[in-house]
C-alpha cells in the first residue's frame, strides 16, 4: 500500500508545479509558507476526522513531540528560506537535479538511525531512479556535463542543504508516526509550522497584504499541498523511508509529463531515457 502512497504524494506533488510558477518568485518565503499551510490545514483536519485518526495529544510522548517541534520550529522556516533561495538565484536546470539526491541521503541515515535496510534490488532502484531523476532535470546539453550542479555556488549550497535537510526531517517524521499515526502527525506539524512561520513574518516584518491576486492559485497549491503531504506520511508510515523518498522524487517525471502534454514542451531523445530509468527504478524499488 505504501507504493500506492508514494506515487500519489509524487502525483500531488508535481500538480502544484504549473500552479507555483510566477506566484513563488513574487512572494517572501515565509509569506508563501505561512498561506499555503493555513490554506492546506481545513483539509487535513478534515481529513483526520473522517479516518477517525484524532488523538489525545495529552497521551502521546517524546516520540511524537519532539519530531512535531523539530519539524515546525526547525524544518519549514529554514527549508522555506532555502528552497527560495536556491530557487531565486540559481538556474532551475542546475538546482533541481539535486533534489534527486534525497533518496541517498535517506538511505545513510535510515540505516544509521532506525535501522532500515534495504535490499540489493531495492537499492539499485533507488540508484537507477536517482540517476534517472537527474538527468531529467539537467535538461538538454547539460547532459554532457553532469557535474555542473556541483559546482560550489551559493544555489547549489542552498538546494544541497535543503535536500540533507529533508532526509533529516524523514527520520523524524518515521519516529513522530510510529507513536502516534500519519494524519494526526501532519495535523499537528502543520499547525505548528503555521504558528512558527507567523512568527517568522512578524521578525521579518512581512505580511499578506498584496496577496489578494494570487490568492485563486494559492488556494490550488494549499490544497495540493494538504495532500501531497497526507499521502506521503502514510507512505512513511508503513514503507521504508529511501524507497519512499525515492519513488516520490518521481514528480519530476510526472512533472515533465504534464509539461509535454499542456504546455507543449519538446520530447527529447534524453528525456525518454530518464523516464525508462525512473520507471525502471521504481518496479526494481517495489520489487525489492
Amino acid at each position: 500500500m505504501w507504493i500506492i502512497w508514494a506515487l500519489l504524494s509524487a502525483i500531488f506533488a508535481a500538480s502544484r508545479r504549473p500552479f507555483e510558477k510566477n506566484v513563488i518568485n513574487n512572494m517572501h518565503h515565509f509569506t508563501y509558507g505561512f498561506l499555503i499551510q493555513c490554506i492546506s490545514l481545513p483539509l487535513l483536519i478534515i481529513l483526520t476526522i473522517i479516518n477517525h485518526q484524532l488523538l489525545n495529544p495529552l497521551k502521546l510522548g517524546f516520540d511524537f513531540w519532539i519530531p512535531v517541534l523539530v519539524v515546525s520550529i526547525g524544518f519549514y522556516p529554514l527549508n522555506s528560506y532555502l528552497y527560495k533561495h536556491a530557487i531565486k538565484n540559481g538556474e532551475l536546470s542546475k538546482v533541481l537535479p539535486l533534489q534527486s539526491l534525497v533518496p541517498v541521503f535517506a538511505l545513510f541515515l535510515a540505516w544509521a538511525t532506525i535501522k532500515e535496510v534495504p535490499g540489493a534490488i531495492a537499492v539499485s532502484g533507488i540508484i537507477i531512479t536517482v540517476l534517472g531523476v537527474y538527468a531529467l532535470g539537467l535538461k538538454g546539453k547539460r547532459l554532457h556535463h553532469p557535474l555542473e550542479p556541483f559546482r560550489q555556488d551559493i544555489s547549489s549550497r542552498a538546494m544541497l542543504a535543503g535536500v540533507l535537510l529533508v532526509a533529516v526531517v524523514s527520520i523524524f517524521d518515521k519516529i513522530a508516526i510510529n507513536a502516534s499515526n500519519p494524519l494526526f502527525y501532519s495535523l499537528v506539524s502543520t499547525l505548528g509550522a503555521i504558528i512558527t512561520l507567523f512568527i517568522a513574518m512578524a521578525i521579518s516584518n512581512q505580511n499578506i497584504r498584496n496577496t489578494q491576486s494570487v490568492m485563486p492559485k494559492l488556494g490550488i497549491i494549499g490544497g495540493l499541498q494538504g495532500v501531497t503531504y497526507a499521502t506521503y506520511l502514510l507512505a512513511i508510515g508503513s514503507g521504508p523511508i529511501a524507497y519512499i523518498t525515492a519513488i516520490r522524487g518521481s514528480n519530476i517525471l510526472i512533472g515533465s509529463i504534464i509539461g509535454i502534454i499542456i504546455f507543449k514542451e519538446k520530447l527529447t531523445k534524453a528525456k525518454i531515457l530518464s523516464y525508462l530509468l525512473i520507471i525502471f527504478g521504481s518496479v526494481l524499488i517495489s520489487l525489492g
